[in-house]
């Protein structure tokens, strides 16, 4: 490098770049990439790894930016293939395909079917769906549903309106969206294009064994239950969550959460007719559901909760929606450990991570 030459500069996000990496939006893929201080690893704005802390985010504008600067590429969103269009020979094929899901998307157009995707990947249909599955982690038809909805809250938020939105985003019926938008969006259409503000939570925050915890109900449900060293860092983190919400806080409600947070805290299992309010993209919600299904006192390592939805090579996935969970200990992300072992990562601290397993009876190895 001679002296007159100098390394880009990254800035930090604005309010709208990070909510796209939160959501992991990818109607802003191209638009920007962004960096993580701590991993010195940059990544495309819709990658499903875990959302990074605010502090530790660098905006780049382009791919070699960020290389330049010294950060390296991400190996699940492969950023710098977005800009270069070079894909690995090892998945060349099923890149073609994902590659005609993205483009179909982007014109506005119906999405391939399974044939169509085979014949342009020159694979077999099944073989395709079951590499397609594990090497992104959800099948073509989940993927292109992912990545629709993702477009669509893009479009709710930039369109002049929701109809344009809908078809902007490729849906060829309004009533479609309608009738899934509790699962995709969390509220109406018209609510998550004004920011969610038609959501209201109600809060309560309370002392329990493990610190000062929060729990935030909708009329569907447990929409959040946090844990934090303050009564104003939940409220921040849950903020983030739901930036245009309605929030009225009253400590004296969230007794079946809390009742049924003290159980599994005792060993006992949580008492039945408990509703969440998961709020995710279909593949998160599916490991979410899995953590569910895991017994107190057992775990499960990414590797075998991927092994077990289909998808054994989206651990990593899995990890990312383990740190995305929201509602604390009901969805036990606790019992997801790394295949060595060891306790991985966790949204509140592995101080809480290992009292919880601890609590449940688990033998966990010794850390090196």
């Amino acid at each position: 490098m001679t002296q007159t030459q100098r390394l880009p500069t990254p800035r930090l996000p604005t309010d709208t770049e990070f909510a796209a990496i939160r959501g992991n939006d990818a109607g802003f893929d191209g638009r920007f990439f962004y960096g993580v201080a701590s991993t010195k690893i940059f990544c495309r704005p819709s990658c499903v790894s875990r959302a990074p802390k605010r502090e530790n985010v660098r905006i780049f504008d382009d791919a070699a930016s960020a290389q330049a600067a010294g950060f390296r590429p991400c190996k699940r969103c492969r950023p710098q293939n977005y800009v270069e269009g070079q894909v690995p020979a090892a998945d060349a094929r099923l890149e073609r395909a994902r590659l005609l899901i993205d483009r179909r998307l982007a014109a506005g157009e119906a999405t391939p079917t399974l044939a169509e995707l085979a014949k342009t990947a020159h694979m077999g249909a099944t073989h395709l769906q079951r590499r397609f599955a594990a090497a992104y982690g959800l099948s073509p038809r989940a993927y292109a549903e992912a990545q629709r909805v993702a477009v669509l809250k893009h479009e709710l938020r930039h369109s002049s309106g929701v109809s344009d939105a809908i078809y902007g985003a490729g849906f060829g019926a309004a009533s479609r969206v309608y009738e899934k938008a509790g699962r995709w969006l969390g509220m109406t259409p018209a609510d998550y294009r004004r920011g969610g503000e038609g959501l209201t939570l109600t809060v309560a925050i309370r002392r329990t064994a493990m610190g000062s915890t929060l729990v935030a109900e909708s009329t569907r449900g447990v929409a959040a239950l946090l844990f934090g060293n303050t009564e104003k860092a939940m409220l921040a983190e849950l903020r983030d969550e739901f930036p245009a919400a309605r929030i009225d806080r009253d400590d004296a409600a969230g007794s079946a959460a809390f009742a049924a947070l003290d159980a599994m805290l005792a060993g006992r299992a949580p008492p039945k007719g408990l509703r969440l309010d998961l709020r995710g993209t279909p593949f998160q919600i599916r490991v979410w559901t899995a953590l569910q299904a895991i017994p107190a006192g057992e775990t499960r390592t990414y590797q075998q909760i991927a092994q077990s939805l289909g998808a054994p090579k989206a651990a990593r996935a899995v990890g990312s929606a383990c740190g995305n969970n929201i509602i604390g200990v009901l969805v036990p992300c606790h019992r997801a450990l790394r295949s060595d072992g060891g306790l991985g990562g966790y949204r509140w601290g592995l101080e809480r991570k290992e009292k919880l397993l601890t609590g449940e009876g688990v033998a966990l190895e010794p850390a090196e």
